[in-house]
């Protein structure tokens, strides 16, 4: 079985030849003569990463968060996934999530969501939280305060409030969260 760490080794080797591959080669030592007087320097001729190397980059980080996720959560109910478009993908069973006909965080919960939290803290990206109503239970206002509760808990594990939405409710009996690629285009 491959370690994780071979696996981040690798992703993070791919990552960087990517970005390598998007720079400019250097010219030549005969062109940078009489012309190097009048460009600027290096330096200031290396532009930032673009939005399309940015999301490669989002999106392989979202690729080793998913291997590192389901090697912590092996043997459990919970599910990763990447999707088509190279979103997250992370569905926790209702009945580890919460008690019936209560909005707080049960423990296996709060696991996943910690590791999502510390995952997440410094990437580009954004998550989006949906949660089922309770069947045994009728109204909606359960399922409100159900995302709310999720929500706070990541808030209050380092990620930032805008960087946390709410959606529908989820048509399965899964706390659904969705980490997409947030950086500016």
């Amino acid at each position: 079985m491959i370690s994780m760490r071979l696996i981040r080794l690798i992703a993070i080797s791919l990552v960087g030849a990517l970005i390598a591959g998007c720079k400019t080669a250097p010219s030549s030592p005969a062109s940078q003569g009489a012309a190097s007087a009048s460009r600027p320097s290096a330096q200031a001729q290396q532009s930032p990463p673009n939005a399309a190397t940015k999301a490669a980059a989002t999106k392989a980080n979202l690729a080793i968060e998913k291997l590192r996720l389901t090697e912590l959560f092996r043997g459990t109910p919970v599910l990763f996934a990447l999707q088509p478009d190279g979103n997250l993908r992370i569905d926790v069973p209702l009945q580890f999530s919460f008690e019936t006909g209560k909005a707080a965080v049960r423990p296996p919960l709060a696991a996943v969501l910690d590791h999502i939290a510390n995952g997440q803290r410094n990437e580009l990206t954004q998550l989006v939280v949906r949660t089922p109503a309770d069947p045994a239970m009728k109204g909606g206002t359960l399922v409100g305060e159900r995302s709310a509760s999720v929500h706070d808990y990541l808030v209050a594990h380092g990620l930032a409030d805008a960087r946390v939405t709410v959606a529908a409710p989820a048509g399965v009996a899964v706390v659904r969260i969705v980490v997409a690629d947030a950086s500016p285009p």
